[in-house]
């Protein structure tokens, strides 16, 4: 599904007294998710603006004189706005202003006027919080909008903003629907949070070798992605294939070649090869920043397993492992590191970890956000989690409020 989010500015905020628009910003998404195609332009009103709208949005009559009129710039903006649905904030006000604008210009008559079914963000806001001041900027704060990190300005980065929302509300309403919380039973080895302050309190007493793993949906289960396949290809010589081609052509990018398979399965890992291999961190705010980073509608969850052993990668017989065991990588890469990194390797006997001592934490998908902000401010994000230039660049996008 395609919508076309939608802010303008104005001359002024009474249309009765002739106000027009001076500038439309337009971002699109397409099934929820921003595809950086965006419309954005300075339009000439062809009479003054008010004092007031200047201190409001700063856009001043010299500085349009140079600009094209809205007639000039209709025809491509209706090509972006085609017949989807419209999002806004304040659907009144910014509708009433578009379609005056239309009108004057005359392309209304080719498509009769501006028929898209709309989303006004406001009246959704108003809905779920009667009786409350439900600006933009509240209704941000209220859903963790980041409202103070970006390179964009004025519409445009209101309908940046207003996309955000929009999608923050969704969550919200996807959560009612799929994440009541009075569905999970807490107790001992379940528990549901919501500040960093449950946090705390959840893995108050865990040992400082417990194992913290950190999933975008709670319902994935502790399973190594070599086992993920439907293929009937038994995993053993699934993996034996995997590993023969990868050992062939790796060799050339390492600077040393691994003592053992372990150390193999462990470089594979890290590069994204299907392995009997699974992630571990020693720490469980890594777990909680795996966890909460895609800020997927889906509840997360932080494994805690204190495992209380582990093995050297040396003393590990791939062949005749029975046992799930858990090991510190001896190749270690900077990222392993950064991140506290554990691995447990699990037998084709014995492929899905499943353990009453096994502690489930769940994050609703609602508080992801929260979470992420939190954890940026005590320096958990990509940037730490990442170190390298993959890392610094999703970070330094983040921060200026591009999601991924």
């Amino acid at each position: 599904m395609r919508q076309v989010v939608v802010a303008i500015e104005t001359t002024g905020s009474e249309l009765s007294a002739g106000h027009r628009i001076v500038e439309i910003g337009c971002v699109e998404l397409i099934n929820e998710r921003l595809t950086g195609r965006h419309f954005h332009v300075y339009i000439n009103p062809s009479r003054p603006i008010d004092e007031s709208a200047i201190e409001r949005h700063g856009i001043t009559s010299e500085f349009l004189t140079d600009k094209p009129q809205f007639a000039d710039i209709a025809e491509e903006f209706l090509d972006f706005l085609r017949f989807d649905e419209v999002v806004t904030y304040n659907a009144g006000f910014v509708l009433s202003f578009l379609a005056h604008e239309i009108s004057l210009s005359g392309v209304d008559k080719k498509r009769d006027g501006l028929t898209n079914d709309v989303v006004d963000v406001l009246l959704i806001g108003n809905e779920r919080h009667p009786n409350q001041n439900n600006s933009l900027l509240n209704l941000c704060e209220r859903y963790y909008v980041d409202t103070s990190q970006t390179e964009l300005t004025g519409a445009l980065f209101r309908a940046e903003i207003i996309a955000d929302l929009l999608l923050a509300l969704i969550n919200e309403s996807t959560r009612k629907i799929t994440s009541d919380l009075s569905r999970y039973e807490e107790g001992e080895n379940l528990v549901v949070i919501k500040t960093f302050s449950d946090l705390d309190q959840a893995i108050d007493g865990i040992s400082k070798s417990a194992l913290c793993r950190g999933v975008s949906n709670h319902e994935y289960p502790l399973l190594p992605s070599l086992f993920r396949h439907t293929d009937v290809e038994s995993a053993d010589v699934r993996e034996h294939n995997l590993m023969w081609v990868f050992k062939t052509h790796a060799k050339p990018h390492l600077q040393s070649n691994p003592e053992n398979d372990v150390e193999w399965l462990t470089i594979a890992q890290h590069h994204g090869l299907p392995t009997r291999l699974l992630d571990w961190s020693l720490s469980p705010l890594v777990a909680c920043f795996f966890a909460v980073q895609s800020l997927s509608k889906t509840d997360a969850a932080i494994y805690v397993y204190d495992i209380g052993k582990f093995k050297k990668e040396e003393d590990i017989d791939c062949s005749k492992l029975k046992d799930i065991v858990a090991f510190f990588p001896s190749h270690a890469t900077k990222r392993v590191t950064a991140q506290s990194g554990m691995f447990t390797i699990h037998p084709s006997s014995n492929m899905k970890l499943e353990s009453k001592s096994i502690k489930k934490i769940v994050i609703p998908a609602d508080r992801k956000k929260y979470f992420m902000e939190k954890l940026v401010k005590y320096g958990v994000h990509p940037g730490t989690i990442f170190p390298d230039l993959d890392g610094l660049s999703n970070y330094i996008s983040y921060l200026n409020g591009y999601r991924s």
